[in-house]
């Protein structure tokens, strides 16, 4: 056998079978393909069904979208319900849409259910379904998808009502929604057929009366003079001219007036007694509202003040405080505004929070007119706010944002602070930063005996940290618990790491020289920034359980 030769011919072979189409001799022998999505769920089913025949299968479709809300109208013997082929939302219509299905119901809440289905609508292009209807009916649709999975009903639309079909309407089925607007005529009225309590209390007025038309026991002539009208001569009712008054009067069921209409204004009395006055008899009205008692009272005037102004008042009622009678008053005048707690009795007594408004100034504070002391007023004026007679405290919330924040703007020349006593100027801030004081800036230490870690070879005594804002002091006090260190022409070679300063405690810009020394010899030390202590010179040897003090100060950045 030639190898070579048989290679060739299978690889050639081979060659055609992968061009040819993959399923050109495919068959499904008594079964069927299974589609699955990729949560594997099973969506379809390709050839033989669990009934026996074949058949492509579409199962457990997503619900299609609702419909749009049907268009319904009258028809003879039913109604007609459109859809326009449209779905809720401008929702595309899916793939595996099959039907529309029109459901109907006299009951106005209706559940889309087997009962209600009426007809379907199985193009998708939209259609009108004729419904048999003989009462007034409500319609809505839903969509159904391959899989018999339904969208969400659409809104119920009606009531809408069947057009009759000839000799279906008996005695009593026309009712007032079946007559159109002005259907019924003069003509088609019967003579006398519109009797008295046919017509509405009130519905014939003076356009629908005849001239003269009133006479004899009623009403003769066009005018009503020297007499009483009333409603009722007892219990609720309305008199007009009682007594000769002149007076327009409301009883209440009780017989008791609650109302007055005259000359001298109006007045209102409620169920439980309180008043309300209205007096037109000045040169502005005044409204005055009484509780039952008749012990307190609001007041709203109307005063007239300069240049023929209509100045108001709002005065509350009275109330006790510190033994004397007090009310508030909001009083809005000639380009002014006031609002403050007066004495009811002396009206110039102002005691309390006070609220004034001008053209050129807002004020808020406390007024005191028998303390001027007491005083402490808050004003707002253009580019400007004055606190005077009184302290600012600020007591903020904690936060991360700052208590006191000054932000001027570019190009401001003042200074950003400015502290004075008595006119003498104690501090001072200015637009560059630059401090001015007329004492010491004192600022409080910290301190610290802790965190310090001795190195191999040496053990603590004491260590003292010191730190005033960015000036940082460090004392060591260390025992030399290892083997002699010696010193050569006053150099310690290798460099001896003795300790390590806490975190904090730092140099935070570049290695910092120091000195120490033992009693009996001396020499230099250095601090890195990662807090490394290293002895670098010394004048002799250091020996064992010799006791060295180291001291250093540098600034941290």
């Amino acid at each position: 056998m030639d190898i070579g030769q048989k290679l060739q011919q299978m690889e050639a072979r081979i060659a055609r079978i992968e061009r040819s189409a993959r399923l050109s001799h495919a068959a499904i022998d008594d079964t069927a393909i299974e589609v699955r999505d990729g949560t594997g769920g099973l969506r379809g089913i390709l050839g033989v069904q669990s009934d026996g025949t074949t058949a492509v299968n579409i199962v457990n479709g997503a619900a299609p979208p609702a419909p749009s809300t049907p268009t319904v109208a009258s028809a003879l013997g039913g109604i007609a319900a459109g859809w326009d082929g449209t779905f809720a939302d401008n929702a595309a219509i899916p793939l595996d849409w099959s039907r529309v299905e029109v459901h109907a119901s006299t009951d106005s809440g209706f559940t889309a259910g087997p009962d209600t289905l009426q007809a379907t609508i199985e193009t998708p292009q939209g259609a009108i379904a004729y419904l048999p209807a003989s009462a007034p009916t409500y319609v809505r649709l839903l969509a159904r998808n391959t899989s018999g999975t339904a969208s969400e009903p659409t809104a119920i639309v009606g009531p809408y009502s069947p057009t009759p079909v000839a000799g279906e309407i008996g005695i009593g089925e026309i009712t007032e929604t079946m007559i159109s607007d002005g259907a019924v005529t003069t003509p088609k009225l019967f003579a006398n057929a519109v009797t008295t309590p046919k017509l509405a209390a009130g519905s014939v007025d003076a356009v629908a009366i005849a001239a003269d038309a009133i006479t004899g026991k009623t009403i003769t002539g066009g005018t009503i003079t020297g007499t009483v009208i009333q409603t009722a001569t007892s219990g609720q009712r309305i008199t007009l001219n009682e007594t000769g008054t002149h007076r327009i009067l409301v009883y209440n069921s009780s017989g008791a007036i609650v109302g007055e209409l005259s000359a001298l204004g109006m007045g209102l009395v409620g169920s439980t007694g309180a008043k309300m006055i209205l007096d037109p008899n000045a040169t502005y009205p005044t409204l005055r509202m009484t509780n039952a008692a008749g012990t307190n009272e609001a007041i709203v005037n109307v005063v007239e003040g300069t240049a023929g102004a209509a100045d108001i008042g709002i005065n509350s009622g009275k109330f006790t405080a510190s033994g004397l009678d007090w009310k508030w008053r909001t009083f809005f005048g000639n380009d002014f505004a006031v609002m403050e707690r007066v004495r009811d009795g002396a009206s110039t007594t102002n005691v309390g929070g006070r609220v004034a408004l001008s053209a050129t100034a807002a004020t808020i504070g406390f007024n005191d007119t028998t303390n001027a002391t007491a005083d402490n007023n808050l004003t707002f004026i253009s580019g400007t706010a004055q606190l005077n007679g009184g302290r600012l405290e600020i007591l903020p919330d904690a936060a991360a944002t700052s208590a006191l924040y000054v932000n001027a703007a570019s190009g401001h020349t003042g200074n950003l602070l400015r502290l004075l006593l008595n006119a003498v100027e104690k501090f001072r801030v200015d637009k560059d930063g630059n401090v001015l004081t007329a004492g010491d800036v004192m600022t409080t230490p910290i301190t610290t005996t802790t965190g310090l870690s001795a190195a191999s070879g040496f053990s603590t005594n004491n260590f003292y940290g010191y730190k005033v804002g960015k000036l940082v002091v460090i004392d060591l006090y260390m025992n030399r618990t290892g083997a002699t260190i010696t010193a050569t022409s006053g150099n310690i070679t290798p460099d001896v790491a003795i300790a390590t300063l806490p975190a904090g405690w730092r140099p935070t810009h570049s290695t910092i020289n120091g000195t120490w020394d033992d009693g009996t010899a001396t020499g230099g030390w250095v601090v890195g920034t990662d807090g490394i202590c290293t002895l670098r010179t010394a004048t002799s040897d250091i020996a064992n359980n010799r006791n060295l003090r180291l001291h250093i100060t540098f600034i941290q950045d």
